[in-house]
């Protein structure tokens, strides 16, 4: 039984948000939701990551640019980009190369039609005029672009052009960064952007806030001229680089990229042009003067040296150092190490209290806080409702797409007014902008009440109905149960598997799924556990506790089960995983069985299922058998051609539908396949990948050994059970190691695997 809340209409849109597919009946564009063909035009680096991103979702993509060359080019920058842009080959592969001057008529093929060519609007307006004759009636139009009008962009189109014409800012690189600014204007249809509101979401796996357009809508308006009010606050200031960044960073709550890596991997370049535009456009802002370059911007500017693209930026990259440039010799020098006791006592406070305790402080940290921190919110609080229709809107952008922990107006209500009074210019009148379940309104300019999407739903969301110290249970709202570990890293224990066993007994029949909160799914079962057992040579000990894991495995394989990973899935942890019914991923995440990394061999019912998936495939058998062996992490996205998902479990589009997905996903009741007896040619072919990865690694001698452990299990067990009890002996034995205590305590120590 599904449960569904009444859909919203946006703020002074008349847009409605509905919560589930099969609430969106669209006339006419009821064929968004299903597109599947996409043609970007321009492959240079937004558009050949615009092409990436949707490639890798599954979309046919259509990359055009001047000629083929240049769109080739762009799809081989795209291709050899770092962070990489593309899952693998075959997401590549989903992307043609076109040209301007040929294939105009294959943009009639476009679901959706997405222009990314450089940021002018005579280059932007006179390509419109080109392909318009060539756009179906029914196809999507956008525009991607950091700050135009969009209105101008479309004004001498067609009606039925400007109808479905509309602002998408994506952000850089798209694979990574969720955000898309969705700009309308008053020509297009609101049901178009209702529509398209639901494609990026369900498909293009983005998270929408609608701007209003204005230069540089949110993001650049706010989000760039933070960045060049702290740059030149630093000038003033007179600090070194890495001061600067020191404090700007997860201090305020922001990225570690801070203030100048950041500006960085903007480009420096392009930060210049979205400034000049803004100067340009918005000269009714008292404030916009902060924009104006900054010395130390001019200098590099004028030497070329516009950021990590062109090697040498606020910062110069050799090796695995960063050598900051330095404002008083306008030249690169060795990093020097920041010592600020203020940071590190601060640091461990509650974010509003060291804020607080950080305005008011003397020396670099009071000084940077009061010259860049408050005005920054300040200019929020002045120009929120000209770009923005709500607080939390604003906020959204701010989190999502430049990276802060909390949005300016969340952090006016965490600081206080009376805290930051003193450092406004302008005080002007107090306001609140959040309240409990309650958000400001620019547009009634009064508090509204939020609405929750329960696509979007947290796991805390859902309240707990039991719960342990290391675990909890709780209602999912349709009749299952979610379970959640509450260890650090969300590691397995004794008491955890044992909680998990009591309640899938309890409760046979109901759907559970597994899912927690934090950086990852599971990092595995506490290596500490093992070593304190070790040490103390209670070997019966971790016995039970491996049998109860393999019980565990094996109720998970008989209930309607599963799994929601994000960020790491690992060892014990993925054991479960892979016994459930169904398991809903993240793509971005990290998925394995890598105990040998550790000294250790899988022992949790893992190594015994991945041999049943691949014993039909010798050459898989073997390829899976030595990536256990060599303790192999591989991409979830990569994950079904290693076997460590299968193809009925789904990648997600939007991870930030793990939860709801999960919860609805099907979750199939599943039979153990027939054991197939190993390929007399299996252990020589194995013997053989083992040799070869020895030979790339000739200090891993302890490393062989393990590998040719997990070989014994892969080849020699006769049976299901067999495999079971093998998973267990060799577990045990090789944890009475010493050099496999060692490898654990290093890990346990440094958190890298130990080489010997």
């Amino acid at each position: 039984m599904r449960t569904r809340s009444a859909p919203r209409r946006a703020e002074s849109k008349g847009i409605l948000r509905s919560f589930y597919l099969e609430d969106y009946q669209f006339v006419p564009y009821s064929n968004w939701i299903n597109a599947h063909k996409a043609a970007v035009l321009g492959a240079g680096t937004m558009g050949g990551g615009i092409a990436a991103h949707l490639s890798n979702l599954g979309f046919e993509v259509l990359l055009f640019d001047l000629d083929e060359g240049a769109a080739k080019k762009g799809l081989e920058r795209a291709k050899s980009a770092r962070p990489p842009h593309f899952y693998d080959s075959a997401a590549a592969a989903r992307v043609v190369e076109c040209s301007f001057e040929k294939h105009l008529d294959r943009i009639s093929q476009a679901d959706w039609v997405c222009e990314a060519v450089s940021e002018n609007a005579q280059v932007k307006t006179a390509l419109y005029e080109k392909i318009e004759p060539h756009l179906r009636e029914d196809a999507m139009i956008s525009t991607n672009t950091s700050g135009l009008s969009i209105k101008q962009l479309c004004a001498s189109r067609s009606e039925s052009f400007k109808r479905r014409f509309i602002g998408t800012h994506f952000f850089n690189p798209p694979r990574y960064l969720k955000l898309i600014e969705l700009i309308p204007t008053e020509f297009t249809d609101s049901e178009a952007v209702r529509a398209m509101i639901v494609f990026l979401e369900e498909r293009a796996g983005r998270r929408v806030v609608v701007a209003k357009d204005t230069p540089g809508f949110i993001a650049n308006r706010f989000g760039m001229w933070a960045l060049y009010q702290a740059i030149h606050t630093v000038e003033k200031l007179g600090f070194k680089i890495e001061t600067a960044d020191a404090i700007a960073g997860r201090f305020l709550g922001r990225p570690s990229t801070a203030i100048f890596r950041l500006a960085d991997l903007i480009g420096l370049d392009v930060m210049e042009d979205v400034a000049n535009n803004l100067l340009a456009r918005c000269q009714q802002d008292e404030f916009i003067g902060v924009l104006e370059a900054p010395e130390s911007l001019k200098t590099l500017m004028k030497n070329g040296f516009v950021g990590t693209k062109s090697g040498h930026g606020f910062y110069q990259r050799e090796g695995q150092q960063f050598l900051p440039f330095e404002f008083t010799t306008n030249a690169y020098r060795q990093p020097e190490p920041v010592e600020i006791p203020l940071l590190k006592e601060l640091a461990a406070k509650p974010m509003a209290e060291r804020l607080r305790e950080a305005l008011n402080s003397s020396g670099e940290v009071g000084e940077f806080c009061r010259m860049h921190l408050a005005p920054t919110l300040e200019y929020a609080a002045k120009i929120g409702s000209e770009i923005s229709y709500s607080a939390e809107e604003f906020d959204r952008v701010m989190r999502w797409g430049w990276g802060w922990e909390r949005g300016p107006f969340e952090l006016i209500d965490l600081i206080g007014y009376d805290a930051l009074r003193p450092h406004w210019k302008d005080s002007g009148a107090e306001r609140k902008y959040y309240d409990t379940g309650m958000h400001f309104s620019f547009v009634s300019n009064r508090l509204e009440s939020d609405v929750l999407d329960p696509r979007f739903a947290p796991l805390e969301h859902f309240p707990i109905i039991s719960a342990g110290e290391e675990w909890a249970v709780r209602d999912d709202g349709m009749g299952g149960h979610i379970f959640q570990t509450l260890t650090k890293m969300n590691v397995l224990t004794p008491p955890v598997v044992s909680a998990l066993i009591g309640w899938l007994s309890e409760h046979p029949g109901l759907n559970i799924t597994l899912a927690n909160s934090g950086k990852g799914f599971s990092a595995g079962y506490d290596l500490g556990f093992f070593l304190r057992a070790a040490e103390e040579k209670r070997f019966e000990d971790v016995s039970a506790a491996l049998a109860d894991l393999q019980r565990c495995s094996e109720m998970l394989f008989e209930s309607k089960s599963c799994a929601a990973i994000h960020g790491f899935a690992l060892g014990g942890g993925f054991e479960l995983a892979m016994h459930c019914s169904a398991m809903v991923v993240d793509p971005e995440s990290t998925v394995g069985l890598p105990e040998a990394l550790v000294g250790l061999v899988p022992a949790g019912g893992g190594a015994t299922m991945l041999r049943s998936r691949v014993a039909h495939d010798l050459q898989t058998f073997v390829e899976v058998a030595v990536e256990v062996g060599t303790g192999a992490r591989v991409p979830a996205a990569q994950g079904v051609a290693g076997h460590f998902l299968r193809a009925t479990d789904r990648l997600l589009v939007n991870p930030d539908m793990l939860v709801s997905t999960a919860l609805r996903a099907d979750r199939p009741a599943q039979t153990l396949a027939e054991w197939v007896p190993t390929h007399p040619a299996a252990a020589g072919m194995i013997d053989a990948k083992i040799h070869e990865w020895r030979a790339k690694n000739p200090s891993a001698a302890y490393g062989q050994e393990l590998a040719e452990e997990v070989k014994r299990l892969f080849t020699k067990p006769k049976s299901r059970e067999e495999s079971l009890e093998m998973e267990r002996e060799v577990f045990l034995r090789l944890l009475g190691k010493q050099m496999t205590q060692d490898r654990i305590k290093h890990m346990l120590t440094t958190n890298k695997p130990l080489v010997n």
